[in-house]
């Protein structure tokens, strides 16, 4: 179980694959451990080195304070790539773990050779929210109100809930949610994030992608990102919801695979 001393706590992280092959950072998201990108990191091993951490606050990593900054949680992203022997990888972040892989780009760009954001946005404050009965899910859920009825109204589309009832249900449960404390810690990183104005700075090759149905992170937040990233492509997965990975697990593969080999030139 390899841990990152990061002084006031340690980071838990592991890597999946032949260390010889190209490293691909995966950034988990809001309150989940690194168990929640379930086949991901096993599929996109046969192509890269993947390494997965768990954020401070989630799964076998320290737990500790009552306030998260973003800046904080890409510096623990950086210390994972350095604690692997690689100079740099490749980094995929989805959702909140989308944030910080923003300012892991922005704030240590010698770690980062292509970048792919997914379900994201550049500003809480600046950003198209989620409608008001979204939020409210996602309070409740996080609270431990779990019912299959509000995972498919908040993150997957109606349309794959319908047809794998539930698969959302089996994931959740697998992906071990964290104690409310650090989720709170983890949503006041959030609240704080904006790198709208730092965007420019981002030199990384970057791949933008979303699900035209996600009600958590509206669509036309990733198009912000797209529009303000030099260079960035945008790639809208038509009907999917907030779990893209998750629904459309071989299209989600197959762009990662193709970016990172061909924006980030596959070097280790």
């Amino acid at each position: 179980m390899p841990l990152v001393d990061r002084g006031r706590h340690r980071i838990h992280f592991e890597s999946i694959g032949d260390p010889a092959r190209p490293p691909v950072l995966l950034i988990m998201g809001l309150g989940l451990s690194s168990r929640a990108w379930d086949r991901l990191p096993e599929l996109l091993a046969r192509d890269f080195h993947v390494l997965v951490f768990d954020n401070l606050g989630t799964g076998k990593s320290g737990r500790r304070g009552f306030a998260y900054h973003m800046r904080d949680l890409a510096a623990d992203a950086a210390s994972v790539i350095e604690a692997s022997g690689a100079p740099a990888a490749h980094v995929f972040g989805i959702s909140m773990g989308g944030m910080v892989a923003q300012e892991l780009a922005i704030r240590h760009p010698e770690r980062v050779r292509a970048l792919a954001l997914g379900c994201t946005f550049a500003s809480w404050r600046k950003g198209t929210s989620p409608a008001l009965g979204t939020k409210l899910d996602l309070l409740l859920l996080n609270l431990g109100f779990v019912t299959p009825a509000r995972i498919s109204r908040i993150l997957v589309s109606a349309e794959w809930h319908a047809a794998h009832p539930e698969s959302a249900l089996r994931w959740l449960a697998r992906a071990e949610r964290t104690a409310l404390r650090f989720a709170t810690a983890q949503v006041l990183a959030i609240a704080r994030h904006d790198t709208l104005d730092r965007l420019a700075n981002i030199r990384a090759p970057t791949l933008v992608l979303t699900g035209s149905a996600d009600k958590l992170v509206p669509p036309v937040n990733s198009e912000v990102l797209a529009r303000n990233i030099p260079g960035a492509r945008l790639m809208l997965l038509r009907g999917a919801g907030h779990l893209f990975p998750l629904e459309r697990e071989e299209e989600t593969v197959h762009a990662l695979r193709e970016h990172f080999l061909r924006d980030g030139k596959g070097q280790k």
